[in-house]
């Protein structure tokens, strides 16, 4: 009877093992996909970037010079690319540096600085948007373009407010929150076994 017992004690402690071991896997896994997903995004951006650079010179050297508020626009956009890749190059830095495998603590300090960034951006973008709408505004006026530009133009911006939105509110939000409560997760699983042992 005793030896039957202890035998599916054993099992019992063995089943848990492999429990753990399965929600461990799970929140692994889910936790690396959203780091996954926030990576490609940022390799994305900064690819967009690096290619706008050349476009903008590009545009500039066959449409520059002739009307004052589209080189300003024009210029406007070449600076701003060029101050925000160093940005978008720093924030995909820390955002490689988060190993779910890794020390928790640093993990969720590598989580929380690229939330804060994001929301920063956020802002500086809520800011920086009707200045670059009135500066293509007043480039499209002076160069008295056609009701097809202007129609483009609204689409544009409906279209890319539309997508900031999603962007910001949806995927990066969603993710990141998913990173953080996996680690929180882990975390706790790890407290449960040194409250065992």
């Amino acid at each position: 009877m005793k030896t039957a017992w202890a035998s599916v004690e054993e099992r019992l402690k063995k089943q848990e093992i492999l429990k753990e071991s399965i929600i461990r896997e799970m929140i692994y896994s889910k936790a690396n996909k959203s780091l996954n997903k926030l990576l490609w995004d940022a390799y994305i951006s900064i690819l967009i970037s690096l290619l706008f650079i050349p476009f903008i010179i590009y545009v500039y050297g066959i449409f520059g010079g002739k009307r004052i508020w589209w080189d300003t626009t024009i210029i406007f956009a070449g600076v701003f690319v060029v101050l925000y890749f160093p940005y978008l190059v720093y924030k995909t830095y820390g955002l490689n540096k988060i190993d779910i495998s890794g020390k928790l603590k640093d993990n969720l300090f590598y989580i929380n600085r690229y939330k804060i960034q994001t929301k920063r951006e956020k802002i500086f973008m809520i800011i920086l948007s009707p200045f670059i709408f009135i500066l293509v505004c007043l480039g499209y006026v002076e160069a008295k373009a056609n009701i097809f530009l202007w129609v483009f133009l609204i689409c544009m911006t409906i279209l890319t407010v539309l997508y900031g939105y999603w962007w910001y509110n949806k995927f990066d939000a969603k993710n990141i929150q998913s990173i953080q409560k996996s680690l929180e997760e882990l975390e706790e699983l790890k407290e449960l076994d040194i409250s065992k042992n």
